[in-house]
């Protein structure tokens, strides 16, 4: 997949957030990363034993990734919003734990996961600021 089709596919994602919200654009873009990936055949499922939940390490490494990138691109108010939708999607993609910070801490530790999110993130820091910075915005201003 080259950069002009990935480009295409988030801007279409983008596109759509609104409509299928923050959750369904995380899933879109971690998809899209699991697709480019997808030579590593690397296994990207966690089970979270406590409810039989499962949620793929790139989905985290998304929500990793943008927790980086995103705050220093937004004005304070912007933040806030960040932060409050950045939590609940946290929550949301892992209802079962107390906190989801800490699950992600663990897997930081992980090498499994550390390729996976070194992956994540020069995939993401390949698109131009503006495109990044957009999806912020978008993060931020999805109703919770």
């Amino acid at each position: 997949m080259n950069k002009q089709s990935i480009l295409s596919i988030v801007s279409m994602a983008s596109k759509i957030a609104s409509k299928v919200g923050v959750a369904g654009l995380i899933t879109s873009v971690a998809m899209l990363s699991q697709t480019a990936n997808a030579a590593n055949n690397v296994s990207t499922t966690i089970p979270l034993d406590m409810s039989g939940m499962n949620i793929t390490k790139h989905e985290i490494a998304v929500m990793q990734v943008l927790s980086e990138i995103c705050p220093p691109m937004l004005n304070s108010k912007q933040k806030q919003r960040f932060y409050k939708a950045y939590n609940v999607q946290l929550h949301e993609l892992m209802p079962t734990l107390e906190d989801p910070k800490a699950a992600i801490q663990y897997l930081s530790t992980q090498q499994d996961y550390r390729q996976i999110l070194q992956g994540m993130r020069s995939w993401t820091l390949s698109f131009p600021k503006q495109d990044n910075k957009a999806l912020c915005e978008d993060m931020a201003n999805a109703a919770f």
